[in-house]
């Protein structure tokens, strides 16, 4: 990957095809450099044993990474690779990103995405349209991802006041949408925030996070199996070849329909990154 070609390519300097026609969207050059290095970090990282993590960039061009930047820039967010990161799956956004999109709508908004832990005191009410809400934090320096019971997203904004509520049990079955656990497993109490404002913005702000939801959409799918055990899929999930996948096939089929159907849905994955 050639960093300066991205740069050239989103900052219109090489786009010979487009020369007489006007160039629509005009970029930092400070965010353009910062979004190249990533993309150049990204394909040289290396793992514990010295061999590169992120292979799949191989089959990516440089235009391909510029359209990547174009997309996120379009709704008026940076791809800065740490709140927008680029996984094998697609765009990546975190809950952060979702609040200042919402921040970027309507700046007067008040959000409020957290997550309750067993011993919590969380009472919460609507009245004539208002949230009402009390979240106690009952141990603040002992919160383990094991104790989490669920989580609440609180928006209020000119649009009116909105309340989404996911349990455990609900964000763990969107977890397992996820084309991959491998985010998920690193960053469990992001990855749940990040689903309950999610959930929020899609029940009330759509007309907002339209394209923001078709990038981030790209890193789940509803074909997965939901009644898989999770450690089955983290096992499928960390396989990385064809040939290792079959491997792991032979040896542990006869496992019922879900497991045969993880199995084929990874092996398109990996296929499509070959």
């Amino acid at each position: 990957m050639n960093k300066q070609k991205i740069i050239d390519l989103l900052m219109g300097y090489s786009l010979k095809e487009n020369i007489n026609k006007p160039i629509i969207y005009y970029y930092r050059r400070e965010q353009v450099e910062q979004f190249a290095s990533y993309i150049i970090k990204l394909e040289n990282e290396k793992d514990s044993s010295g061999k590169l993590k992120n292979t799949w960039l191989a089959n990516r061009t440089e235009e391909e990474m510029a359209e990547l930047f174009r997309r996120v820039a379009e709704d008026g967010l940076v791809f800065d690779g740490k709140h927008i990161t680029l996984q094998p799956t697609g765009i990546s956004y975190d809950y952060v990103a979702y609040k200042n999109k919402m921040l970027l709508a309507y700046p007067e908004s008040q959000i409020d995405v957290s997550l309750v832990y067993e011993g919590d005191d969380f009472q919460v009410a609507k009245e004539s349209g208002s949230v009402i809400y009390h979240h106690n934090i009952k141990e603040p320096f002992n919160r383990k991802e094991e104790n989490i019971i669920g989580g609440y997203c609180v928006i209020k904004n000119k649009r009116g006041e909105f309340l989404t509520l996911l349990s455990r049990e609900e964000i763990e079955k969107h977890r397992k949408t996820a084309k991959t656990d491998y985010i998920w497993r690193q960053w469990f109490m992001e990855m749940a925030l990040k689903t309950i404002i999610k959930k929020a913005v899609k029940q009330h702000f759509s007309d907002v996070f339209e394209k923001i939801e078709d990038n981030d959409n790209e890193n789940y799918s509803l074909d997965n199996p939901l009644d898989l055990e999770l450690k089955t899929k983290q096992e499928i999930d960390e396989i990385t070849t064809l040939e290792d996948l079959k491997k792991y096939y032979e040896k542990n089929k006869g496992q019922g329909s879900a497991f045969d159907e993880y199995i084929a849905i990874r092996k398109n994955q990996l296929t499509q990154q070959v």
